[in-house]
């Protein structure tokens, strides 16, 4: 009988990466800080990415309607070969599939970590920790007054991300290719909310150690937003396309 190589997508216990799906009232937070523009710098290096900001973005989402993770990052507004958009540095998510799907399939920077999310009328308190490793939190108040001036501008999609396939017995790898994806094409908004925001930085790095035991800095904490809506991740807009090969 035949090896049927379907199977195996099983056996991996990671989603395909023509994944698709809905979530209805995703509920995701923004927060804009102001950093070290040479610390920016340094973590860009590491990849393709140009920064085009000294601000970089910490985020959390509530996935729980749909697929039911919680997911954590922290993305860098950038440019490659022209074109801007947003990168993911450092993200991290509650499930083990989608850790797989995102890093294999995907290209993103996932690591499995535990997400706290608590939310009233009057703000969010969220924390992302690994055991006794603190990743980052943030504590929002709500508050109608506040400005969006400093971080309206900051496009942060489509989204770029490199996959990059390791040598079965190598130093370098197989593919190393850079991936785009818009999912904001997908998003239907419904509210808004902005808000004040503390932040607290432990380590971002847990996978990689490439701060050399350095604190990301912030500078400022320019603000907050949650953004609710349904979000539908279509094949068009959801599933990434390679747009280069760095090989």
């Amino acid at each position: 009988m035949a090896y049927r190589i379907e199977s195996f997508k099983r056996f991996t216990g990671s989603m395909p990466g023509n994944s698709t799906y809905e979530v209805r009232d995703l509920r995701q937070l923004w927060v804009f800080c102001r950093g070290d523009r040479d610390q920016l710098a340094r973590l860009a290096s590491y990849t393709p990415f140009e920064p085009r900001s000294d601000v970089f973005v910490l985020g959390v989402a509530d996935f729980s309607s749909g697929p039911g993770w919680f997911d954590a990052s922290l993305v860098l507004p950038v440019t490659f070969r022209g074109e801007v958009g947003g990168s993911y540095f450092f993200e991290y998510e509650d499930q083990h599939d989608s850790v797989a799907m995102g890093r294999e399939a995907w290209g993103y920077p996932k690591a499995l970590a535990r997400v706290e999310w608590q939310e009233d009328a009057h703000g969010i308190s969220t924390r992302v920790y690994d055991y006794d490793t603190d990743v980052f939190s943030i504590e929002v108040d709500f508050d109608s007054t506040v400005d969006d001036s400093a971080w309206r501008h900051l496009a942060i999609y489509p989204q770029y991300q490199v996959r990059a396939v390791p040598q079965q017995a190598g130093s370098s790898f197989d593919s190393l290719d850079v991936l785009s994806r818009d999912p904001s094409r997908d998003w239907v908004a419904k509210d808004r909310l902005l808000g004040r925001a503390e932040v607290k930085i432990g380590r971002l790095d847990l996978t990689n150690g490439i701060l050399d035991g350095e604190r990301l800095e912030v500078v400022e904490v320019l603000g907050a937003e949650l953004c609710i809506g349904d979000y539908y991740s279509t094949a068009e807009n959801g599933v990434p396309r390679k747009i280069a090969s760095l090989l």
